[in-house]
């Protein structure tokens, strides 16, 4: 016999004594997110770059936000909606984006799953924005 089930297929528990999504259902800010800053010219030789690991929970988002920087995200696990500018679109593990300095972003979180992105900024001089 075979039985094969996806995760994302199924529905969440949101008993609202144990289920993440039941306790932030009606928080104000839609912000459910950790950001663990890697590498960053204050606290490593880095002169211009930044990295870092992002979890966005289940009905998550990052808080959205634009920078005199460019910026590449890699999707490692789960799924969500990345904002750029006035476009939207699905990302999933493997991809891969950019988005350029000043540019408004945030990045949702959809699916059963937690989002991990990781992230780089890379600091341009004046001339180059």
């Amino acid at each position: 016999m075979k039985y094969v089930v996806n995760v994302n297929s199924k529905e969440p528990d949101v008993d609202a004594t144990r289920s993440l999504r039941a306790w932030v259902k009606n928080r104000e800010k839609p912000t459910l997110r950790d950001t663990y800053w890697l590498i960053d010219p204050e606290n490593s030789p880095s002169r211009r770059l930044k990295m870092g690991y992002t979890i966005i929970y289940p009905t998550g988002t990052t808080t959205g936000h634009a920078h005199d920087e460019e910026e590449v995200y890699f999707v490692v696990q789960g799924e969500g909606v990345m904002v750029v500018g006035n476009d939207e679109f699905p990302i999933k593990p493997g991809d891969a984006l950019y988005v350029p300095p000043r540019e408004f972003h945030t990045t949702r979180q959809v699916g059963n799953i937690p989002l991990v992105v990781v992230w780089v900024t890379g600091r341009l001089d004046e001339e180059e924005i």
